[in-house]
Parts: C-alpha cells; sequence; structure tokens
C-alpha cells in the first residue's frame, strides 16, 4: 500500500511556483475507493474504516470509479475549526454508536488524488492532480474539499489562518510529483507564531518561591460586555520580570475580580485581583474552542496602549457563546485518560515511564478542577504518542522541535513556575534531517537531571542556528552542573545522552560531534553539530538513523 507523502518544517516560501493549503488538524488517512467498497487506511496501514461509518458513501460519491485519496479526518469544535481533542472519543471506536456519531460529527477533508480508475496519478504534478481531484465533485455530506491557493501569496494565507485559529499552511510545488513515504522539501508546513495583547487581571503568588513571590497572571481580553479571562501565564516571567510587576500591581490592588466570567477554581482561590489598567503581550499556541490562550509565553508589558485598544482573535467571539463544562464533557475526559494510559506501556521502551506516569497523574488531577486546561493537556499527550508510535526513524527538525514543546508543556503542567524554557530556534535549520527523538532525549537529561535536581526549579533553554554546513543545536540547563562519572566517558554520554549520541553517530558518522559541559553549581550544557546534509556510505547511500 501507499504511504502518504510528507511535508518539511519551514518558513512559508516566497518565490513563484507554489500553491497554499491550510493545514488541518485531524487523522492523516488514505482512502481506497472500490465501485463496493472502501477502505480507510490510517498510521501503519491499519483498516479504521469501521469507526467512521460516516464514509462509507465514497463509492456512491465516486460514481462507482476506483480512487485512491489522500486527506485528513477531521471533527470541528464550537468555533468551527478543526480540533484533534474534539476528535479523541471517536479515535480507537471501533463500531461508534449513533448517540457518539451524534455528539462527535467527522468530516473527510481530501487533499490529494493518488490513483484514478486504477490507474496511478503519482507523476502528474500537483496542480494537474488537484484539476482531477476538484472534477471528481467529491464536495458533498462528509467530504469536504479544502480550498486551495495558486495565485496569492503564502504570507497572506498563513495571516488568514492566524486570524481564525488555523494550526497555519502547507505550501506545495505546483509542478510536484507526490513521493510516497518521504519528507520532501516540494511541501513545506509553517506553523502559525502568534501574539496577543491581553490585560493583567490578577496574579497567583509563586508556590515554590518565598511567601508573595509573584507566580503567575491572570489576563484578559476586553468585549463588549467587559474583560474576558483568557488564561494564566508563568512561562516567560523572569526572576527581574516578576519583581517589577509586582511592584507594578500592588498599587493596583482591588477585592473582586475584573473578569466577567469564572477563573478556575485552583486560580482563583489564591488570586490578587487588580484593576485592568495594565497591558502586556503574550505568545502563544492557538486559542481553544473555549476562548484560552494554549500555551501563553510572557513577552513584555505595552506600556503605550491603552486597553480599549486590545482586540481578541474572530474565535473568541465565537467563544463567548460556548457552554461551560459538562458531565458528558468530564465522562469524555474519564474515557481519553483511560486510551492514553494504554498507550504508556508502548512507549517505556522508548522513554522515561516516570514522565509517562506523571504526565497522566497531572492531568487526571486537572478533570474536575479545570477540565479545559485537562483536555489542552490531553491533547499534547496524543500528539506526542503520535509522535513517538511513528515507524519512521528519521525526522525534520522541525518536527523534533514540535515534540520537545510538547513535552515541555506536560512537564510546565506538573512543575509548574519551577521550570521555565527559552526556545530560540532559527527557521533556516526546520528542515534538517536527522534521528528521531535525538534532540528529545537531550531535553528530558536537561529537566530531569537539571530542573527537577533543584528545588526551587530553573530553566531549560534550547538553541539551534545555522553555522555554515552544519547545525548547531545547544541544549543548557541551570541545574547543580553536577553529572554523575558514569554519565560521561571519551567525550560522549551515557543514559539518554549515550542513546542520543549512538543515534547521531549512526545517522552522521564522523561529521557529528556532541559535548557535554558541566559546571558545577552553574548547570550543563549538551551541544550537537549535525551537517545539513547526511552523508552516504560507501554504496552511495545515505546513511541510515538505525544503528547497525
Amino acid at each position: 500500500m501507499i504511504l502518504p507523502m510528507l511535508a518539511s518544517t519551514g518558513p512559508v516560501p516566497g518565490d513563484p511556483g507554489w500553491a497554499f493549503e491550510f493545514a488541518w488538524d485531524g487523522i492523516r488517512s488514505l482512502a481506497d475507493v472500490q465501485p463496493d467498497r472502501l477502505r480507510l487506511l490510517g498510521a501503519h496501514d491499519r483498516g479504521i474504516a469501521g469507526g467512521y461509518p460516516e464514509f462509507d458513501v465514497l463509492p456512491a460519491l465516486t460514481e462507482r470509479r476506483r480512487v485512491l485519496l489522500d486527506g485528513k479526518i477531521v471533527a470541528l469544535d464550537a468555533c468551527g475549526r478543526p480540533s484533534f481533542s474534539r476528535l479523541q472519543p471517536r479515535m480507537n471506536v471501533q463500531r461508534p454508536s449513533p448517540r457518539v456519531r451524534r455528539q462527535v460529527p467527522v468530516a473527510y477533508y481530501v487533499f490529494d488524488l493518488l490513483r484514478l480508475d486504477g490507474r496511478s496519478t503519482l507523476e502528474l504534478p500537483y496542480r494537474q492532480r488537484r484539476e482531477l481531484l476538484e472534477e471528481l465533485d467529491l464536495a458533498r455530506g462528509p467530504v469536504v474539499l479544502p480550498p486551495c491557493f495558486l495565485d496569492i501569496e503564502g504570507q497572506a494565507v498563513l495571516d488568514t489562518a492566524a486570524e481564525y485559529g488555523l494550526h497555519g499552511v502547507v505550501a506545495k510545488r505546483a509542478d510536484s510529483t507526490y513521493q510516497p513515504g518521504r519528507r520532501s522539501r516540494s511541501w513545506v508546513e509553517t506553523a502559525v507564531r502568534r501574539c496577543q495583547e491581553v490585560v493583567i487581571g490578577g496574579w497567583v503568588p509563586s508556590k515554590r518561591g518565598p511567601a508573595g513571590t509573584l507566580g503567575s497572571l491572570l489576563v484578559g481580553v476586553p468585549t463588549e460586555r467587559g474583560l474576558r479571562y483568557v488564561g494564566q501565564v508563568g512561562t516567560g516571567l523572569g526572576s527581574a520580570t516578576r519583581r517589577n510587576l509586582l511592584d507594578l500591581l500592588t498599587g493596583l490592588t482591588r477585592s473582586t475580580s475584573p473578569f466577567l466570567d469564572q477563573v478556575p477554581q485552583e486560580a482563583a482561590r489564591a488570586a490578587h485581583w487588580v484593576a485592568p489598567e495594565l497591558l502586556g503581550e503574550v505568545g502563544y499556541r492557538q486559542w481553544t474552542a473555549h476562548g484560552r490562550l494554549a500555551h501563553p509565553t510572557w513577552r513584555g508589558l505595552r506600556r503605550s496602549m491603552h486597553p480599549a485598544a486590545v482586540q481578541g482573535p474572530v474565535v473568541l467571539g465565537a467563544a463567548a457563546d460556548a457552554s461551560g463544562a459538562d458531565e458528558r464533557e468530564l465522562v469524555e475526559l474519564d474515557e481519553a485518560l483511560r486510551r492514553a494510559r494504554g498507550d504508556v506501556d508502548a512507549l517505556r521502551t522508548q522513554l522515561a515511564p516516570h514522565f509517562l506516569y506523571n504526565a497522566l497523574t497531572t492531568i487526571a488531577a486537572l478533570v474536575r478542577t479545570d477540565p479545559h486546561r485537562a483536555r489542552e493537556l490531553l491533547v499534547e499527550f496524543a500528539g506526542f504518542t503520535r509522535y513517538c508510535f511513528r515507524s519512521a526513524t528519521d525526522t525534520t527538525l522541525g518536527d523534533e522541535l514540535d515534540n520537545v514543546e510538547r513535552y515541555l508543556t506536560l512537564e510546565q503542567a506538573r512543575l509548574d513556575e519551577r521550570l521555565q524554557v527559552t526556545l530560540q530556534i532559527a527557521p533556516a535549520v526546520l528542515p534538517i534531517e536527522l534521528p528521531s527523538f535525538a534532540v528529545q532525549l537531550v531535553v528530558e537529561n536537561a529537566v530531569r537531571r537539571g530542573v527537577e535536581a533543584k528545588p526551587d526549579g530553573g530553566t531549560v533553554k534550547v538553541c539551534a542556528v545555522d553555522a555554515g554546513a552544519d547545525c548547531v543545536i545547544t541544549v543548557t540547563d541551570d541545574g547543580p552542573g553536577t553529572v554523575p562519572k558514569d554519565d560521561i566517558a571519551a567525550g560522549s554520554a551515557a543514559g539518554g545522552l549515550a542513546t542520543a549520541d549512538d543515534r547521531q553517530r549512526a545517522a552522521f558518522g564522523d561529521d557529528y560531534r556532541l559535548v557535554v559541559s558541566a559546571v558545577p553549581g552553574a548547570g550543563t550544557t549538551v551541544r550537537l553539530r549535525v551537517p545539513k546534509v547526511r552523508p552516504h556510505d560507501n554504496h552511495g547511500n545515505r546513511r541510515s538513523a538505525r544503528p547497525s
């Protein structure tokens, strides 16, 4: 069976000859449509048609023609956006009941045609494959033909994705062929990097620092009805920033919440409310369907703006009408947790078991106290496990760093302000290929032996820069800086670092370097230097990431 073509990660291409599609959040699947049957294939060629009976109409929609389609199974949230968390109740359900189908309707977003009337279209250019797909006229019922933009700048498409809370865009060369199973630079995926102005409505004390120390901010966005709560921000607040903000907020103290809606109980119980006069900017991944900022990071104050000038995105208005968590949502979260626990045993051979246990324990504790946050973290855990279950031994730096972010998000939920994170990544190095989990294992080592080893926690910094023919990846922690003797030998490393070292050396040979520097009392730095182009072996083949 044909494997799906994969996109590299990188900035939006600016040269001519590209088509642009929105990046849809869902389950990648190939639909093998025959006159009298349908095979729907998910990851590892697993048949999943029984779980999505809505798509049994495909043979009729294709007028009994033999076609092979590439697309994603999608469920929409309350704002009309594809949402992986919304799709979770349908995953791994072999025969969904009518009730489940009503509660979580799904659609098949088709974006490529790989075979038509029994003839392969793989060697046809993307533009022609797209034209043939449109001629099939499949966009009816549960089948959607998403838009494709050929005569517009990619940045404009990315800006539209940001405005409507979508994940990003996928650029495809109009003259490119379909390359099964390959991660090709003919397809480039760019995630939206979002910023939002917010108004500070309160702060929560640190759980680890001295009494009265600022730990996180409670922020909102003004609406016609008042200040709407959009999230709690702790990441990005350095020690000096926390002291400065506390000095400014002390003079704005008030006795009641300035938010028109309810703040999560755990934060509200400890909150110090303030008059909504100070403005700031946060970076974030996306808006949730309930109008919350997902994974916000503090960027700084915006003193020149007035609160009335702050605007939320289109999705926030829709989210204002979304209902709160009800018993059905809690049942869905419990079921999602049960499935996530089922994934843990299979992952124990690849990752530290204590991380998997801690992540699920943290999520379980939030199901009743902050179900919105629990759902967000379940989505992160599901994305993390999907990446870990991939059969491919290679990845791109962009995809690896996306998974590192998921890992750090889950650890931040557990460690709270004890774990601070800084990411500095040059866009030009995102498409570089390297072994899967090589960076992940180094970052996990920094959290476990650096941050967790200090009572007050610390900071993990991940940098990736262009260094001529190489890419230099640096992972730094400000932990104890003491590495057990068994962990460093002859310039290499043991444990998780040893595994990372072995994978990189198998892939890059003598062109690769890993250096560990530990300074007692100051922290540990792990520096990886990898070539941008994978070297070849004596037979002219590119080296495999799998050790021999």
